[in-house]
């Protein structure tokens, strides 16, 4: 996980400053002069994503996401994400609908260049699916949970570009067991 974020945040660190050199003199229509509608409109993107905590690590799996940022402020998101691990003679799969907000403040690196620092709160669908076999049998079982998540992440927007990076905590009611795993992405898209 740690290793993951600090990639990310690398990235980021890296990439806003070649970014905002090479398009200080080349502006597109969502930041042609900082105009009314600069930091508006929809996006959609993949990356990946895995949950974490004291008793999940799952393997890197992937996000789909969509959104629409109504300015600066507000935008809204709706993502699809699936990871999992497989153990001795069984495996558990999780995937996780989300529908929330992100709040925070698009802070201009340039005319086509924007960072994004956020808070995100809304709800979730999680599934997960256990299977194990002994040596004769095997089973499964499948849990579901519709509940709240809160998280921190930041988008890097470069033209119609963007990498997202989010650490978002899940409350999450599984079976008999109720815990918080963090949920970590990252994914790249285009802004419409």
């Amino acid at each position: 996980m740690k290793k993951l974020l600090a990639t990310a945040a690398l990235t980021l660190l890296t990439t806003a400053p070649m970014v905002a050199s090479a398009n200080q003199y080349h502006t597109h229509h969502h930041y042609h002069h900082g105009g009314p509608n600069a930091y508006q409109g929809p996006r959609v993107g993949l990356g990946i994503s895995y949950l974490s905590d004291r008793y999940i690590d799952t393997d890197t799996g992937f996000k789909l996401e969509g959104g629409y940022d109504f300015n600066r402020i507000v935008g809204f998101n709706l993502s699809y994400e699936e990871s999992g691990y497989d153990y001795y003679r069984g495996s558990v799969d999780y995937s996780t609908v989300k529908f929330g907000t992100d709040l925070g403040y698009a802070f201009p690196l340039s005319p086509s260049v924007s960072l994004k620092p956020y808070i995100s709160l809304g709800f979730h669908r999680t599934t997960e699916d256990d299977r194990w076999c002994s040596s004769k049998y095997c089973y499964s079982t499948n849990y579901s949970d519709t509940n709240t998540y809160y998280g921190i992440g930041v988008r890097l927007t470069a033209d119609m570009f963007y990498i997202n990076v989010s650490n978002e905590v899940l409350k999450l009611d599984v079976g008999p067991y109720r815990y918080e795993p963090d949920q970590i992405a990252v994914t790249v898209g285009l802004k419409f």
